[in-house]
């Protein structure tokens, strides 16, 4: 019987020291000032009450776009130097050049990237991703586009634009 009260005892006690521990640990914590970990930037930001950067935001998606579908050809900084510049003719677009986007609309680079080039009178070599990217994705990608010609950025394209039909 003693040996019975000698184990509950025991247990309680144990139990006890592990709470008073974890107890003395977020004590501790709290007084060094090591602020809340957040699982992601958003859930960061509402918490902080900061406001959000939705160009900063658009233009982090458009770069990953760019990087991933258009930087083989039109280059990392969109000169249109990339790897496969050199074996289509006529050469990718200089995407810097502020006079091209002085020219143009973002409405009609918008056609050339979800429809091809073709789609606009230019090159059939620029291929149509407009079954690849959505719409926002595309008008990120242009507003990426234009920030590497130091342009501000504009509407890419009405939402309602038509996409191309799947035979």
């Amino acid at each position: 019987m003693i040996r019975h009260w000698i184990g509950i005892a025991l247990a309680g006690l144990i139990a006890g020291v592990f709470a008073a521990s974890f107890l003395a640990m977020a004590w501790v914590r709290s007084r060094q000032g090591h602020s809340q970990q957040y699982k992601s930037e958003i859930e960061s930001l509402a918490v902080r009450r900061e406001p959000a950067d939705p160009l900063a935001d658009t233009l982090a998606r458009g770069g990953k776009i760019y990087r991933h579908y258009c930087r083989i050809c039109h280059g990392e900084k969109g000169k249109g130097d990339g790897f496969n510049s050199f074996n289509i003719q006529p050469s990718p677009r200089n995407l810097t050049d502020e006079g091209f986007w002085q020219q143009t609309t973002d409405e009609r680079v918008y056609y050339a990237v979800s429809q091809g080039g073709g789609s606009i009178g230019k090159s059939v070599m620029m291929p149509a991703w407009g079954h690849t990217l959505t719409d926002r994705q595309i008008r990120d990608v242009i507003t990426f586009a234009r920030a590497l010609a130091g342009q501000p950025a504009a509407s890419a394209a009405p939402s309602s634009a038509p996409r191309a039909e799947t035979p």
